[in-house]
């Protein structure tokens, strides 16, 4: 009910501003609102068809039959609209997750080509330049957010692209500690608040119920990159001619990235344009618009400007405190710090786990590409599930429970056992359903707050890397080679995980019906009134119901 009186309220707002009453004073019941199907699918291949559906005001079309609770468009035309987006936004967002995975993960390749070697950087140097990356990836996740909400994701994120794949391609100039440490940092800062912008970016596309399976294409993206990754090195690496390997290796894959970035000013579509595409047509548009915002109304004003001066950093400083602080987000943040940890430490110890066991290093390489494929299935289809029943916490809770049964077998097996039931195990924890986009969709459907959902992203995403940074110290030196201490921490952590995930479940049912109690005790006169003062409660407004 609140939902439904905010938009309305929004849209009479609009049509005081944007003066609809003559346009929509032409439209009668007899008006065919959703027109001829040719206009406004074909129109593509029509200029003139083009011209004639902006000539008319589908805003205004959409937002009179609402407040009239008619119907403003069919499942079909929505069906249109989802395919359209998923073609002309999607598709160009796992490709820049490319470009950030490519640069992120080149330089473990370089120093298979002798990098550390030739740029004489020593290990305690090249150590001192991860922790670097790492510092300056975590510093630069909220701030970044303050930039894509003043300039708009579709030219801060193209920014921050051509930025770091610059830098990787100047990497080839590298003949010490120095400018080693400086590419680190820069690459960190670049793309600490990546992530957290372009996921941001999508949630101004999609209903809540179509993230998660959005976001598992990203990261599926993410499997298959260091797939793609190890090939093109391997071709890069043995090029040869004036330049070492490990130069040919920055200096193509950096040219990539620059592609890809370059491309992402003029290919990004913005929700801050009149015409979002050229794919989608005017009445396109206006679904693509209002659906969103029906299906959450904290959306409305997500693409709005954000300037910047003294009142608006102090304003700044205390939405990223009251994100920080936001009692309904604050468990999925803490279950993003535990939750990663033992399918991460498996991660970083594949290839020096396989290489103990005996396997060649050819042999090594090819058997991390199973794990790749089962991960990818999993968690697109897990994702998609989610999305499908309107359920987060029993898909987290399936994943944890994944990986504990390999992850306590890997504990209790004899250290004598065969190296391939070892692998088996490693894989079916690395081939886990990846909750991580399931997490990102709760935070977007939980802010119910533009600002919020900008900062919550970007203060997960702060809490899985400092939960990576946990997964890489977790196996020691004085564990090795079957690291039984290490994988009794892990089991700790996947049970702490399970036990975060079904108290969130908990709190936020309890939450739900204490707020139902409430209204029920409410007349509607007082749901009126209390509708217009709660208005910047977010979701601690009582008719928002916290998504389960």
């Amino acid at each position: 009910m609140s939902d439904r009186r905010l938009y309305e309220e929004e849209v009479s707002q609009r049509r005081v501003r944007k003066e609809h009453e003559h346009r929509e004073s032409s439209i009668g019941p007899e008006t065919s609102l959703l027109g001829n199907r040719e206009e406004h699918y074909g129109s593509l291949r029509k200029d003139s068809a083009w011209k004639n559906d902006i000539d008319i005001d589908h805003d205004a079309e959409i937002e009179k039959l609402m407040l009239e609770g008619s119907r403003a468009w069919d499942s079909e035309e929505e069906d249109v609209v989802r395919r359209k987006l998923d073609y002309r936004v999607m598709i160009w967002a796992c490709t820049m997750f490319f470009s950030l995975q490519l640069i992120r993960n080149n330089i473990q390749n370089a120093i298979s080509a002798d990098f550390l070697i030739d740029a004489n950087i020593p290990q305690n140097m090249y150590n001192l330049g991860q922790t670097l990356f790492l510092l300056f990836f975590l510093l630069s996740e909220i701030p970044s957010q303050s930039f894509v909400r003043r300039f708009g994701a579709e030219i801060w994120l193209p920014i921050l692209m051509t930025c770091w794949a610059i830098v990787s391609i100047f990497q080839i100039f590298i003949k010490g500690s120095s400018l080693f440490l400086f590419t680190r940092a820069v690459i960190g800062a670049c793309e600490g608040g990546f992530v957290p912008g372009l996921t941001f970016y999508l949630s101004s596309f999609y209903k809540a119920n179509e993230l998660s399976m959005r976001y598992s294409w990203i990261w599926a993206t993410q499997s298959g990159t260091n797939v793609i990754g190890a090939l093109l090195a391997s071709g890069f690496i043995q090029i040869g001619g004036p330049l070492r390997g490990w130069q040919w290796l920055y200096m193509l894959e950096g040219v990539i990235a620059t592609i890809i970035g370059i491309s992402s000013f003029f290919v990004m579509p913005s929700l801050r344009h009149q015409v979002v595409s050229r794919v989608f047509t005017a009445r396109e548009t206006a679904i693509l618009r209002a659906r969103v915002v029906q299906d959450d109304p904290s959306k409305r004003n997500q693409q709005e400007r954000v300037k910047f001066g003294c009142s608006s950093i102090l304003t700044s400083l205390k939405a990223v405190i009251q994100a920080l602080t936001d009692r309904f987000l604050l468990p999925i943040y803490i279950l993003g710090l535990v939750a990663f940890v033992p399918s991460q430490t498996a991660n970083y110890y594949l290839t020096i786990t396989l290489r103990q066991l005996g396997f060649t290093e050819t042999v090594t390489n090819l058997l991390t590409i199973p794990y790749a494929a089962i991960n990818i299935s999993m968690t697109v289809g897990s994702s998609k599930l989610s999305d499908k029943f309107g359920v987060r916490w029993i898909f987290c809770l399936l994943s944890a429970v994944w990986v504990f049964a390999p992850q306590l077998l890997l504990k209790i097996i004899p250290d004598g056992s065969s190296r391939w039931l070892r692998f088996a195990l490693v894989t079916l924890i690395l081939g886990y359903p990846y909750y991580h986009p399931i997490l990102m969709s709760w935070i977007s459907s939980n802010a119910n707050n533009s600002d919020r959902r900008s900062l919550g992203f970007a203060i997960y995403n702060i809490s899985v890397q400092c939960g990576n940074i946990i997964a890489a110290n977790v196996y020691r030196e004085s564990d090795a080679p079957y690291y039984h201490r290490g994988n009794g921490i892990l089991i700790g952590l996947n049970v702490l995980s399970m036990i975060i995930i079904l108290a969130i479940r908990r709190y936020y049912v309890v939450e739900n019906r204490r707020r139902e109690k409430l209204l029920e005790q409410m007349d509607e006169d007082q749901k009126a009134e209390y509708a217009k003062l709660s208005k910047g409660l977010g979701n601690k407004q009582l008719f928002f119901k916290l998504k389960v």
